[in-house]
């Protein structure tokens, strides 16, 4: 019983680390939307009246979502990657000249050890969120960054 009560409180501090070309983004308390969906076509045949045939169609990832409470070296690393991509997009002469980027997720648990991690591809921003400002609150100012890829398998 002890062991599954260390294995819970361990699985309570895992953590994230993502980089995007070799940039180290930083860690990250939350990550969502690491799925992946196989959609497929259904087709019924003339004289078949017991099954209809599937077929495989398309395979859907969802867009990722990171959340982590700010700080003062990795959101301003952050900053600074969000900044070169939107220098890249404004500069490149075509969409194909900023090029496919590359990001990994690891999942590390509490002790530091990696547990786990997803290499997506095609990677590009699609969403930066800054914490909601209220000096009269005690809450922790939060970022959370989206992004959305090709699938990373």
């Amino acid at each position: 019983m002890q062991q599954l009560a260390d294995t819970a409180r361990l699985g309570m501090s895992m953590r994230f680390r993502v980089s995007v070309d070799g940039i180290n983004l930083g860690s990250w308390a939350t990550c969502a939307g690491l799925s992946v969906e196989f959609k497929n076509t259904q087709v019924t045949e003339g004289g078949n009246y017991e099954y209809a045939v599937i077929l495989p169609d398309r395979v859907e990832y969802r867009a990722i979502t990171l959340r982590r409470a700010m700080s003062l070296q990795e959101s301003a690393i952050l900053q600074r990657w969000l900044h070169g991509v939107v220098s890249g997009w404004y500069n490149a002469a075509s969409p194909r000249d900023f090029g496919p980027r590359t990001a990994e997720i690891e999942l590390f648990d509490a002790t530091g050890t990696a547990v786990a991690s997803w290499t997506l591809r095609n990677v590009y921003p699609s969403r930066w969120v800054g914490p909601d400002l209220d000096a009269t609150g005690s809450r922790v100012a939060e970022e959370t960054l989206e992004l959305v890829h090709e699938g990373f398998l």
